[in-house]
């Protein structure tokens, strides 16, 4: 089962476009398949990942890498399903991922959530669920508690200490920053997908 993460940003009228471009094309070509990903309208995206276990990871990087500059956030729908590739470009690549991926980001004008997925599956009632009560702290992040999270997720088993010298304070700061920003409810959140994945892949609807 393949996932398709679908995007836009919101805040970008009050930002020029290099300043989120910058924040997340690296990250959207890191993770996605070889050339497997596109910016368009200037702030929207689309990326098939690589590994699409990793889509709340990647999602959520998204969220926090833009979140550290006060004035931008992010809305992302993460589809799963099946990927048709035509002419190696996912611009004109079908399938259930894609739709469903685009589908749920147009649905997102008419209900107050900015981050959910679905798979067709009834599982997908449960997760975003949770992701809805997830967002109740990730969308008041602080710049700080942005940045905190952000350079933990980019630094896989970073101690406390560590995390401190790259954000430039104390160890002590930084854990009280990653104790606010909610980091063990994000990591235990990120496992939760991957369980989630694994149950719905099991599955095999497309």
């Amino acid at each position: 089962m393949e996932v398709v993460l679908a995007g836009d940003i919101i805040g970008s009228q009050k930002n020029s476009t290099d300043d989120y471009l910058k924040i997340i094309e690296p990250i959207l070509e890191k993770y996605s398949k070889k050339g497997m990903y596109q910016i368009y309208r200037g702030d929207s995206f689309q990326a098939w990942l690589e590994k699409p276990q990793l889509a709340l990871f990647v999602s959520i990087k998204i969220k926090a890498a833009l979140k550290r500059n006060g004035l931008l956030d992010v809305r992302i729908a993460i589809g799963l399903g099946v990927v048709n590739l035509i002419e190696k470009n996912i611009a004109k690549s079908n399938g259930s991922a894609l739709t469903r991926s685009g589908v749920l980001l147009d649905s997102f004008k008419d209900i107050d959530q900015d981050l959910m997925v679905d798979s067709g599956h009834p599982l997908d009632k449960y997760m975003n669920t949770t992701l809805q009560i997830a967002l109740i702290y990730m969308n008041e992040w602080t710049e700080n508690g942005a940045s905190t999270i952000f350079e933990s997720l980019n630094n896989p088993g970073i101690t406390q200490k560590e995390l401190g010298a790259i954000l430039g304070v104390k160890q002590a700061t930084a854990s009280r920053r990653l104790d606010r920003a909610h980091q063990k409810e994000t990591d235990l959140l990120l496992n939760l997908f991957i369980q989630y994945y694994k149950d719905v892949r099991h599955a095999a609807i497309n």
